[in-house]
């Protein structure tokens, strides 16, 4: 991680004490979801397309060949002063992600619940999908989400989220976008990954998904019969 922090210091095209507290924010250990992630997938190997890069702090570990999306101009321009390939874009916009490639997996962390249609992103993410989609959520209700509003903290309740999931809404939503559910995992501290917990109390999940033949055929029949009645 010093190695990382050092490339920031040297890269960042802010102020010295704007990037101090950059790395202080952002940087001042490996994102827990990406450590989770790194246990089943070679991601630090691989090449992936980071949707909703942010700051980078999850795509400057990923492996050669990947590349960030983020509609925040800062947080682009952050990036590409690091190195790292980024193209600044809205993914909702139509058209928006033709001809950005395709990679051996595609990672989307903590973004669809800022968009107005999740659906139509993951959709429109097929192409890119060389391996499969990584997809990370928080979770309802999920014990720690659970426990914490008892004593009336608010987690995942913030004015910027259009929507709130639980794993079986956020599984459905997937199958209606036309993947497979490969497995799902909690995200857990690096100390309580060794004692097993099933998915139902997790707050945060990752899901391994493909698209799947069958239920992109589906899925285009269902596009079709709700456009026709909805016209």
């Amino acid at each position: 991680m010093e190695r990382v922090r050092q490339l920031i210091r040297e890269g960042s095209p802010f102020p010295a004490e704007e990037t101090e507290q950059m790395l202080a924010v952002r940087f001042d250990h490996v994102p827990q979801r990406l450590t989770a992630a790194l246990e089943h997938w070679p991601l630090d190997r691989a090449s992936v397309l980071d949707v909703g890069c942010g700051y980078g702090n999850c795509l400057i570990h990923f492996g050669p060949g990947s590349t960030g999306i983020d509609n925040g101009p800062e947080e682009t321009e952050f990036v590409r002063a690091l190195g790292l390939d980024v193209v600044q874009l809205d993914v909702e916009e139509p058209h928006a992600l033709e001809g950005i490639g395709q990679f051996d997996y595609v990672w989307v962390s903590d973004m669809l619940e800022h968009l107005d249609a999740p659906r139509l992103l993951l959709r429109n993410l097929h192409p890119a999908i060389g391996g499969a989609l990584l997809l990370h959520v928080s979770v309802l209700p999920g014990l720690t989400r659970s426990l914490m509003r008892r004593i009336g903290e608010t987690p995942f309740d913030k004015d910027v989220h259009y929507h709130q999931w639980t794993v079986d809404t956020i599984r459905y939503l997937l199958q209606r976008a036309g993947y497979r559910t490969v497995r799902v995992f909690p995200v857990l501290p690096a100390k309580a990954r060794k004692v097993p917990m099933p998915v139902r109390f997790a707050s945060r999940i990752i899901i391994e998904a493909v698209p799947d033949e069958q239920l992109v055929a589906t899925m285009r029949r269902s596009e079709a019969r709700n456009k026709h009645l909805v016209a």
